[in-house]
């Protein structure tokens, strides 16, 4: 929709900009996640979801700017190590399933 989406990495919130406005709106997550350095980096799905990549957190955040809510992929039966990801990005391509992948 235009706006712009920011990984939290300390913060309790996901931060979105409207360009259009110029406004700043903080979208609170602390209920569903509050330790630090949660995310690093983000990428925009084929459907229009932020995926945010798991640097700290137990799992893949979502956002969906649709209705500006937050959720958790829980991942941590799969990797459980800090520092885990480092950027995120949407992967084009004949297959068009919507595919993020993390690095």
């Amino acid at each position: 929709d235009g706006r712009v989406v920011f990984a939290p990495y300390h913060a309790n919130g996901v931060g979105v900009f409207d360009p259009t406005n110029d406004t700043f709106t903080l979208v609170d997550i602390s209920s569903t996640i509050s330790t630090s350095d949660k995310f690093v980096g983000a990428a925009t799905a084929s459907d229009g979801r932020v995926f945010f990549a798991p640097f700290y957190a137990g799992g893949v955040g979502v956002f969906d700017p649709t209705d500006d809510t937050f959720t958790m992929v829980d991942i941590s039966g799969t990797i459980t190590t800090g520092g885990k990801f480092q950027g995120a990005a949407y992967v084009p391509g004949t297959r068009r399933d919507g595919r993020v992948v993390f690095a």
